[in-house]
């Protein structure tokens, strides 16, 4: 079982909700975190410091984040 957080990123780019939640696998997670895509905004889906997926709008799933990146271990805005 891992730990997974999907990120809720508003129009603006920035996260502006997050839900934790465990799942033994990439795929189960992706699942349930598209239980929580919203058509108006994208979803990124992590586990710790990797990123899963990317769940656009209007898109199919990517794996490249959109908002933010991991730099010294710490996940911050990209510029």
């Amino acid at each position: 079982m891992a730990d997974y957080r999907a990120y809720i990123v508003g129009a603006d780019g920035h996260f502006v909700n997050s839900r934790a939640f465990v799942c033994d696998n990439d795929s189960n997670a992706t699942v349930w975190a598209k239980q929580l895509f919203d058509p108006d905004r994208e979803v990124e889906l992590w586990c710790g410091a990797r990123l899963v997926t990317r769940l656009g709008v209007n898109s199919e799933p990517q794996t490249d984040a959109v908002s933010h990146e991991i730099i010294e271990g710490r996940m911050v805005p990209k510029k």
